[in-house]
Parts: C-alpha cells; sequence; structure tokens
C-alpha cells in the first residue's frame, strides 16, 4: 500500500532535507514523496532535485505562491498512494509512524483517518536548521482524544482542533469525496477539513500510540507576534463562522456560536492592550451581550480605565494571562506563509 506523503514548501529549504530524511530513515518503504514548491525563492527547487536524484520516490512540484492550501492540493492532484500523510517541511516523522498507522487502518478498516499524538522540539541555540543545533523535546497540552463518526466525532471537533496537520494517515478517497483544502484559507486550513470530513461521515480511529517514534515531531518555532495572535483567533472565527449553517444538530450549533464569541472577546482584549480601546471595547461588548457574560461587558466598559495606573495594574495581569495561552497555541497557530 503507497503513502503519499506531501510536503508543501515555502522558502524552508534550510529544514526541508530533514523532514525528508526523517521519511526516508522510517520503517515503511512504499511511498512517494511529493514536494510542492509554492514560490519559494531560497533554493528549494534545486535541494529538491539533489535529493530526487539520490531518491527517485521524491518528486518535486512548482506553482506560483498561493498558501498552503492550494499547494497541498496540488500535492494531492498528482498522488496515487491509497494513504496521504502530510509533513510540513520544517518538521519530521518519527521512524514508525507510517507503518504504525497502517497497522491500525488493517485492524480498522472501516476508518478513514487514522491519528495520534505529536512531540513538539526546539533547537536550541538555533533556529535556522543548522544540523549542530541541539534539540530539545517541548510539553504541549494534551489534545482531546476521540473515535468514532458523526456527531461523536465532530462534537469534539467543534469545541478544538484535536490534531496537528502532520497526526493523521488519510485513505486518499475521503480528500477525494470532501474536496480537499479550501484554497481560500490560509490559516486553520487543516481543521477546516477536519470539520469537512466529520460532516461528511469519516469515521476517525485514535492510533493510541504512545511512543514518540510512532509520532510526527513538529518544530516549535520563536513565539508569534500578539498582532499573529489576533489574526489567528479572526481565523479561527471564521473556520466556525463558515460551518455554523450545516451543523447537523442545535446542540452543536450553540457549541459553536458560544466559541465565536469566546474569539471575538480574545480578540478584544488583545486589541485593547494595543492601545486600540474602541475596536477592543466593542468586540468586548459584542460577545459579553451575545453570551450574557459579565466579565466580558464589565471589561469592555471599562477599558478606557487601563490608561490609569489601577488599570494598567490590571492589564498587566491580563496580558500576562494571554501571554501563557499564546505560549500554549503559539505551534497550533502558525502559519509558514505571508
Amino acid at each position: 500500500m503507497t503513502v503519499s506523503v506531501i510536503i508543501p514548501a515555502y522558502n524552508y529549504g534550510c529544514y526541508l532535507g530533514q523532514a525528508i530524511e526523517s521519511l526516508r530513515r522510517g520503517s515503511y518503504a512504499d511511498w512517494e514523496c511529493i514536494v510542492v514548491d509554492d514560490g519559494s525563492n531560497d533554493g528549494t527547487a534545486e535541494i529538491v532535485a539533489a535529493l530526487a536524484a539520490a531518491d527517485p520516490r521524491i518528486v518535486y512540484l512548482g506553482q506560483a505562491a498561493a498558501g498552503p492550501s492550494a499547494a497541498r492540493n496540488a500535492g494531492l492532484a498528482a498522488a496515487s498512494g491509497e494513504f496521504v500523510q502530510f509533513l510540513d517541511a520544517d518538521d519530521l516523522l518519527g521512524p514508525r509512524k507510517l507503518q504504525h498507522q497502517l497497522e491500525v487502518f488493517g485492524r480498522h478498516p472501516e476508518a478513514d483517518i487514522v491519528y495520534g499524538g505529536a512531540r513538539y522540539f526546539v533547537d536550541d541555540g538555533a533556529d535556522d536548521g543548522r544540523e549542530k543545533a541541539v534539540r530539545r523535546w517541548v510539553e504541549r497540552p494534551t489534545r482531546r482524544v476521540v473515535s468514532g463518526s458523526g456527531e461523536t466525532a465532530l462534537e469534539a471537533l467543534v469545541n478544538d482542533n484535536i490534531m496537528v496537520v502532520e497526526a493523521p494517515l488519510i485513505r486518499r478517497t475521503l480528500l477525494a469525496r470532501v474536496g480537499g483544502f479550501d484554497p481560500r484559507i490560509r490559516r486553520m486550513e487543516d481543521w477546516e477539513l477536519w470539520l469537512r470530513c466529520a460532516m461528511a461521515g469519516a469515521y476517525f480511529i485514535h492510533d493510541g500510540a504512545g511512543d514518540e517514534e510512532a509520532m510526527p515531531h513538529v518544530r516549535v518555532h520563536r513565539a508569534s507576534s500578539s498582532q499573529d495572535q489576533i489574526g489567528m483567533h479572526e481565523a479561527a472565527a471564521g473556520v466556525r463562522e463558515s460551518v455554523q449553517n450545516r451543523l447537523p444538530t442545535p446542540d452543536l450549533g450553540r457549541l459553536n456560536r458560544r466559541r465565536i464569541h469566546e474569539h471575538w472577546a480574545v480578540i478584544g482584549m488583545l486589541e485593547g492592550l494595543h492601545g486600540r480601546l474602541g475596536i477592543g471595547m466593542r468586540r468586548l461588548l459584542r460577545a459579553g451581550f451575545a453570551e450574557r457574560r459579565i466579565k466580558w461587558l464589565a471589561w469592555g466598559v471599562l477599558m478606557p480605565a487601563v490608561r490609569l495606573p489601577i488599570g494598567n495594574r490590571a492589564m498587566s495581569r491580563v496580558r500576562a494571562s494571554l501571554a501563557r495561552r499564546r505560549g500554549e497555541e503559539a505551534r497550533d497557530w502558525q502559519t509558514h506563509w505571508p
């Protein structure tokens, strides 16, 4: 059973060799690797050409910059494997990741998506892909685990994204059925795809692996700026709004709507922290009225007080709380495309 490994690449040539080498060192050999160069200007084409000359399983596709969703779709169009593995150009696959999840598919022929956890790492002393950097594991909060289809899977995904893009092995027939990634989406594009898969009746299986060799290894880069965090909360709210009218039950609709308002409340706090008090007040008040949350309404009304000493102290505590949250979410909400 051939696995098509699709790597979208945008100016990550410094990491690409490591990503492909992690695949080549794996215990499963029946794979094709399709690297989609999304308009890079860092020599990615030459790097892949050298790798492909040494291993005919590696294929290069080039296109004008169109974003990660379009790049992955281009890879899907060229794929011939029964299963698909997505891999970002700066991340790695554990040596038993493909073999382990194929074994799970063998035990669960009803499955469309087999997924598991991930290990996160940083390169101490460097963030530019240098081989001499020392890798250090970083702990991340445990994601929710769910197996099943229909409302069981959909409720978990409406609550939050349950996996990084490298976590699942996916039947290619499912991706063809749902139409792949939405090319208009450049952030949270994987989560939006999982939601559509769940709404299409896909059967999810959590693989249960606790062995880091059976997981993807996800690189954690320097923390995103607060403005990026605002953009990612806006993107998350946008993904939720795109599925709101398609959710099959009122309970799921209420859960999703509540989470949309939570995004807007966080956006309001972040806007206020950066001096955009009017925008912050409006968003907090909008979210507070929608959910009847006194705390959000109070922050919206009192936001002008942040200019006073007592307000500065209070907002310092809020800033510290949001910083901790950003630290937890930084990798989940990271994008490598402009």
